[in-house]
This record gives structure tokens, sequence and C-alpha cells, in this order.
């Protein structure tokens, strides 16, 4: 990560103690919660291939502030040709300014070479407003802008401005399943970023939940030999803490 990566990071954690917990009413449980998720397949004999997709995500919740910390990485290889290697890393903060607004900042560094990028960083703030909030229904809706650096594999670089725009919705479904579903899209001057991820969760018990996941991302300009869009169905065990 380069120096200006690491000064928004420490611009976006910076001691929010600070706040009257008198002011917050009807705040979620405070603290730390999370979830880890991994999935593995593998095959032998006529085929023999292997895929490893494993996620974090760990959030700190103090008064009207949220910090959340997101990994995502994914591994596949038929016989002995990687296929698949992709790495992100998001770094996200939320202040909740009134019962339904909020304002956001954002850091996501990715690392896709069968993509066509050896590293792409993004940074974002803006807004966001809570447009529903019921017992078994939520949905958010945010609009931001900020920055994008990405340097391909072919030795190109391109620096852009990106607007973003993106909903949040989460569905419970019953008392042991749920779905989410996250769609964003970031406008850039060269390159426009769409990406989906569409969640089926199913408790096991209060710890453990099954998840199956279809992720759709597209990007409008790709270097030569490179898909526009790529998709990915994963199943996975996931662990709440």
């Amino acid at each position: 990560m380069n120096n200006k990566l690491l000064t928004c990071l420490f611009v976006l954690f910076l001691p929010v103690s600070h706040i009257n917990a008198a002011e917050v009413k009807d705040q979620p449980k405070q603290g730390w919660e999370g979830e880890a998720e991994l999935g593995i397949i593998a095959t032998s004999g006529n085929t023999d291939t292997s895929s490893t997709n494993g996620k974090l995500r760990v959030e700190y919740l103090e008064n009207k502030w949220t910090h959340q910390v997101r990994l995502e990485t994914v591994r596949a290889k038929d016989r002995d040709t990687l296929t698949a290697d992709r790495l992100m890393v998001l770094f996200r903060s939320k202040y909740q300014f009134s019962e339904r607004g909020y304002y956001f900042g954002t850091i996501r560094y990715e690392e896709d070479v069968f993509a066509g990028y050896d590293q792409r960083t993004t940074e974002i703030v803006g807004y966001g407003r809570n447009l529903y909030a019921g017992e078994k229904f939520h949905m958010d809706m945010e609009t931001g802008v900020g920055g994008r650096q990405t340097n391909n594999t072919d030795n190109t670089s391109v620096d852009e401005t990106v607007l973003r725009v993106a909903t949040n919705m989460s569905w419970k479904i019953s008392e042991t399943s749920s779905i989410k579903e996250e769609l964003f899209v970031e406008f850039g001057d060269v390159n426009t970023l769409t990406e989906s991820v569409t969640d089926l969760k199913v408790r096991i018990n209060s710890a453990l939940a099954m998840k199956v996941s279809f992720t759709v991302k597209d990007n409008s300009e790709v270097i030569a030999g490179k898909k526009h869009t790529d998709t990915q169905t994963a199943v996975t065990l996931v662990y709440d803490f």
C-alpha cells in the first residue's frame, strides 16, 4: 500500500470516543461483531481442480460510529494451472448523524491479475440514507465521490475520479434464513465498474450457517484479451462471532 492509502486509513480510524452516548437513541448493540466464511471444493480423477473462497468481516460499533474491515480471497486451480487469484481488502467508517442519514468513507484495495490489473485502490466519501427499516426488511442507498488508481498487468496505469451509487438490502425470510443484496456502480473517467453480490444464508445453529452467494462484476473498459464480465457462485460455511 502506498503512502496515500496509509494516510487515508489513519484519517478513517481516528479516535471517535468523545461522542455523548446520551445523544444516541435506538442504537444497535455496541462493541465487536463479525463473521468468517470458508468454502473449499476439490475434485480428482478425470478432473483435477481445486478452489478456495474465504471472507472475513469485522465491525466495531461505538455510539454513532461503525468501523468495518472486510477481507475476501478467491483462489482456484485446474490441475497445476492457476485459474483465479483475487484479493480484496476494504476499510469503512460510518457516522450516523440522524435517524436515517449517515456519512461514510471507504478505502478498497484489490489484486486480480486474471481481470487484468495487479493493483487497484479506490477511495470514496459520501452520504447514505436508510430508505426502509422494518423488523424483517432493511434498505439503504448511498452516493459518493472519490478516486481510483489502477495498475494494469500490461504495465499501463490509470488514475481517475469516480462517482459511486450503491444500494444495500437485507430481508429476513424466517428465523433461520435471510437474503442480502449489495449493488454498486462506480462511474469513472475511463472505466465504469458494476458489482452485484447476492447472498442466501441459512442458519444451522446460533453460531454456524451455510451461505450461497452469486457475484457479478463488470468493467466497461478492460485490457486486450480480458472479458468485461466475471461471475462467481460460491457455497460457504459461515461462523458468526
